[in-house]
This record gives structure tokens, sequence and C-alpha cells, in this order.
């Protein structure tokens, strides 16, 4: 199984043959967007783990489905009234935490039910994290445990919803082998490296490591080896 970046938080999978796109949000350009659908295997599926535009947008959706017509798309329910709304409803799956679904050469198993309160004032909204193939998770917008120890587990790092205190505890708890930084879109080079020292600190007592993922619009080609997945079926 191996994987490539879009931008902010963003996410596409590979493995035999085919690829899982993760939140396709509005921080990938167009063109992003069609550089990963040039050299991504051809899409088995599509997650998006809750409703906010830097998630996922009409458009990218659009895009994805009309290279790819019969992938199925798992959401939380207000996301696929929304996908309804653009027009989008065939094979659109509503998830939620303990679900279980195949997909092609992947296997997605769904955790978590809130996005993190991003102030008092704003509604707390569904969010659903997924893990796949019992080897790489990415829990969107939440900072809660996984229900499991994860492999590879994503890690926002540059949300407008939390800070580094929450960043380093989500990494001590969870005590994941391998993570990889996400929700950078907003960070300077300065401030991406001051988290990703943060977050290797908070991998010391684990022994975890921070893997370098290639964004798409750095090497369209490049890909982060994660080695055999867990879960084959």
């Amino acid at each position: 199984m191996r994987c490539f970046r879009l931008s902010h938080a963003g996410l596409v999978v590979e493995l035999d043959g085919s690829s899982l796109f993760i939140d396709p949000g509005n921080f990938s350009s167009t063109e992003e967007l069609a550089a990963a659908l040039s050299t991504a295997a051809p899409i088995a599926a599509i997650v998006i783990t809750h409703e906010h535009a830097d998630h996922w947008t009409p458009e990218h959706i659009s895009a994805l489905r009309a290279a790819s017509p019969e992938a199925p798309i798992f959401t939380t329910e207000v996301t696929a009234r929304s996908l309804a709304e653009a027009g989008i409803t065939d094979r659109v799956h509503t998830v939620a935490e303990t679900d279980h679904h195949t997909a092609g050469p992947f296997v997605l198993d769904f955790y978590g039910r809130r996005h993190e309160m991003i102030h008092s004032s704003i509604p707390v909204i569904e969010n659903v994290g997924v893990q796949v193939n019992g080897t790489l998770a990415w829990g969107g917008d939440c900072l809660t445990r996984a229900p499991f120890v994860a492999d590879v587990l994503g890690v926002p790092i540059g949300s407008p919803w939390s800070n580094v205190a929450q960043v380093m505890d989500f990494v001590l708890v969870n005590a994941p082998k391998r993570v990889y930084l996400t929700h950078d879109g907003m960070l300077s080079a300065k401030g991406l490296g001051f988290f990703r020292q943060r977050v290797e600190a908070a991998l010391g007592p684990s022994g975890g490591v921070v893997l370098d993922v290639p964004h798409v619009g750095t090497d369209p080609a490049a890909r982060c080896e994660l080695g055999d997945p867990a879960v084959r079926a």
C-alpha cells in the first residue's frame, strides 16, 4: 500500500491497481486535482469525513465521479444531504462509528462521531474517521483517541480548532508507530517545522516516526510506501 497527499487535508491511497481518495477539499485547485487524477490508479472509493469545504467540494467530487462513475462515496449523513443538493446521489453511503465496508481492495472501518469544537458559538457537527486495511487511519477533524493502535495515523497540525498542546496529547495518547502531518495549508514553512518538532517530541516515548508523504504538486509520480496492509479482506 502507498499514498500521496493533496493540499491541506486530502490524501490518496493506492493498492493493487486501485485508489482511495480521502477528503479532496478546497485547498486543492482544479489543476491539482486533475494532476492527482492523471497519476493515480482508478478510483475504487471516496471518503469524506465531514461537511466542511476544506474536506470536499461539489466540483471536486463531480470531477472524481466523472473519472470513476461507479466509485462509492462514504460520508456522514449531513454531508450526504449536501451531496444530494449538488446532484450527487448515486452510490452515496452514510456511515457512522463501527460501520465496516469494502470497496475494491480497500477495507474501511469507520470510527468517531464528532468534529472538534471550533468555538462555543459554532455548533459541533458530525465527523467520521476511517481506518484503511487495518494500517492507515485518518480521523478527520477530531483529536479523540482511536479505538485501536494505529500503524499510520494522520495528525492534523495547523487547524483553527486545536493548539499544539492538543496535537501533542493526541499523539501521546494514540502512540502510533508512524504518522503523517495534515492540515498544514495555513502554516508557513517555519510554522510547519515547529509543529513537526513538537510531534516528533510526542512520538519519543513510543518510538514512532514522522513519514514524509509526497505532495502531488511537488512530484505527481512520488509515493510514500506503507508496506503490506494489515487487513486484506
